[in-house]
């Protein structure tokens, strides 16, 4: 640094102002800096920069996994975020685990990075006076915890309303949830709330038959259409999946059984993956906004590992979007 220094013909503290990127150096002058660091290939040693400012510039996004593909489709706007504004993203999975979703909540599994985004699933609202005082994080799902734990999440159950009203208005009367689960995480209770208040608004009875338990991968919804099917139990003409994966696995189980869609039953899933645009016939969905929830949960961590407020609401609710395709129409 004073090599550079000298060279640019400025003090140290400019040279470190520039390599720090404040934004009060003169134009001219940090271009002097920059030039100087290209000429001698100075770059900044990043071990000694963490152990003298006490962070890594690293932070970590904790997602479940990748076999449910929404997870995947986040961590790209994620990192284009985090690399704007200078921080390098590590991925953990945490499999759904809850001693290791708490784990992360108390900084026990992140002790290198600055912060943490994480989506979290198993977590209970009381587990929010668990959290690390002094390990900035931001939690996405539908738990939101006690104790002020900065917070996104998108609205399930008005976003399933919206679904079951779509397929009535189309003239579905024998809607099936696909994916139903007794209990269960807090999204899939929120989801099947959403249709429970869908039918309801729409005078529409629930039929026991029509709520089919299942996993949330495409493997699990072909099986459970095909067992369906094969069993001779009540034929749904109007079919909501929890997400997407589901809902392409029961696609192609409908496609092997000769049933059209949408002609002979409706179909809808939750997500809006890729996949989804390029399936025959195209699926419905319910598309979420994720470039905008990426963007603002990593703003919301680096507020809170800079210590600088930027004047957002510490729970913020993403907006959903019905993408209506041939699956439904």
């Amino acid at each position: 640094m004073h090599d550079v220094a000298r060279a640019a013909g400025v003090s140290q503290r400019t040279v470190s102002n520039v390599v720090n990127n404040y934004e009060f150096v003169r134009p001219e002058t940090r271009q002097r800096v920059l030039d100087a660091m290209a000429a001698l290939g100075y770059v900044p040693n990043a071990a000694a920069r963490s152990l003298r400012s006490g962070r890594t510039g690293l932070i970590a996004l904790v997602v479940p996994d990748f076999r449910a593909r929404i997870f995947a489709d986040l961590t790209g706007p994620v990192v284009r975020e985090a690399e704007a504004l200078g921080y390098t993203v590590l991925i953990e999975l945490t499999e759904t685990d809850r001693d290791r979703e708490l784990k992360v909540l108390t900084g026990g599994r992140t002790q290198r990075t600055d912060g943490a985004i994480m989506m979290a699933l198993s977590l209970r609202p009381e587990d929010g006076h668990r959290r690390r005082a002094d390990y900035p994080i931001v939690l996405i799902g539908d738990e939101e915890l006690e104790g002020d734990v900065p917070h996104l999440a998108w609205p399930n159950r008005e976003a399933v309303q919206a679904v079951v009203r779509h397929l009535a208005d189309t003239g579905r009367r024998r809607l099936m949830l696909l994916g139903y689960a007794m209990g269960g995480m807090q999204t899939a209770r929120m989801r099947q709330h959403g249709f429970f208040d869908g039918l309801a608004e729409a005078g529409l009875p629930v039929h026991d038959e029509l709520l089919v338990k299942a996993g949330w991968t495409r493997a699990d919804g072909q099986r459970a259409i095909e067992e369906h099917l094969d069993a001779g139990r009540l034929m749904p003409d109007g079919i909501f999946a929890m997400n997407d994966s589901l809902a392409l696995g029961a696609l192609r189980a409908l496609h092997d059984r000769g049933v059209r869609v949408p002609q002979d039953v409706a179909l809808v899933g939750f997500d809006d993956v890729e996949e989804a645009r390029y399936a025959t016939p195209s699926l419905t969905s319910v598309s979420l906004n994720l470039e905008s929830m990426a963007a603002k949960a990593v703003a919301m961590l680096h507020e809170e590992i800079s210590g600088k407020p930027g004047g957002h609401e510490p729970h913020i609710l993403i907006d959903f979007h019905l993408k209506v395709r041939e699956s439904s129409q």
